[in-house]
C-alpha cells in the first residue's frame, strides 16, 4: 500500500462515519416527534360533542322543555333574556325600579313567552330561589311593563298539567289527553335516579292495583330497579 493511500482511506472512513451519524440523528429526531404526537394533550378549549356545556341547569332545561311542549305551538319560548332588552320595547320604564332590580344582581329572566306574530313579550316565568327578594323586585318590574309573571319552584321535572294550569289565561289550544301527556313527558322531562344517577323514564302501570298510575322507572331497569311514584 502506497503512502498516499492511507490518508485517502482515513478520509473516506471519516466521511462514512459522518454520514452514518447524520442518518442516526435524523432517525432519532423523527421517532421523537412521532412519540410526542402520540401523547399530545388535547388543544385547550377543545370539547367533545358529549361534553358541550348547556346554557341551562337540569331543572331549567326540564322546565324549558315542558314549556315548549305546552305552549310551543302558540308562542316562542326563550331562555335567559336580559331585563334591559325586555325594557327597551316599552317607553317610560321606571328607571329607578330597573336600577333596584340590577342592584339585587338580577340581569335576566329565566323564560319568556313571545307572540309568534311580532315577538311581543306575553309572559315571564322565573324559577324561584330561597330568598324571595329576587321574585318580589322582578315581579314589580315586570308588572310595570304590563307583562304577566309566574314563579315556579326549582324541581327536577315539571308536569304538563302543572304548566298548563299556570298558563291557562294565555293558552287557546285544548289540553293533551293523559296518553299524550305520558308519551311527551317521558321523552322530555328530566329526573335522575337516586341510586345510580341514570336518567329515569315515565311509565304508566298497565295492570294490577296500580293500573293507570304513573311511575318514574330507572332507565337502566332491570339492572337498577329504582322506581318512584310520579307526583305533580
Amino acid at each position: 500500500m502506497s503512502p498516499t493511500t492511507v490518508p485517502l482511506l482515513i478520509e473516506i472512513g471519516i466521511i462514512v462515519l459522518l454520514v452514518l451519524s447524520l442518518a442516526v440523528f435524523i432517525w432519532l429526531a423523527r421517532r421523537g416527534r412521532k412519540s410526542a404526537a402520540g401523547h399530545m394533550p388535547p388543544v385547550s378549549g377543545e370539547i367533545s360533542g358529549n361534553q358541550i356545556p348547556s346554557l341551562l341547569t337540569p331543572p331549567e332545561l326540564a322546565c324549558f322543555n315542558t314549556l315548549h311542549i305546552v305552549a310551543g305551538k302558540e308562542y316562542h319560548v326563550m331562555a335567559k333574556v336580559s331585563l334591559s332588552d325586555i325594557a327597551v320595547v316599552k317607553q317610560g320604564v321606571d328607571k329607578a325600579l330597573l336600577d333596584r332590580v340590577s342592584k339585587k344582581g338580577v340581569r335576566d329572566v329565566d323564560f319568556i313567552l313571545c307572540s309568534k306574530d311580532n315577538l311581543a313579550v306575553v309572559c315571564a316565568i322565573e324559577l324561584g330561589d330561597a330568598s324571595g327578594h329576587r321574585d318580589f323586585t322582578l315581579g314589580d318590574f315586570l308588572h310595570e311593563l304590563g307583562i304577566l309573571y309566574f314563579r315556579l319552584p326549582v324541581k327536577t321535572s315539571y308536569s304538563m298539567p302543572e304548566i298548563r294550569g299556570m298558563l291557562e289565561p294565555i293558552l287557546k289550544e285544548r289540553p293533551p289527553t293523559p296518553d299524550e301527556m305520558v308519551a311527551t313527558v317521558s321523552m322530555e322531562a328530566y329526573r335522575a335516579c337516586k341510586t345510580c344517577k341514570s336518567r329515569m323514564v315515565l311509565k304508566r302501570a298497565k295492570s294490577g292495583k296500580y293500573k293507570g298510575v304513573l311511575f318514574w322507572v330507572c332507565g337502566r331497569y332491570p339492572e337498577c330497579k329504582t322506581i318512584e311514584l310520579f307526583t305533580r
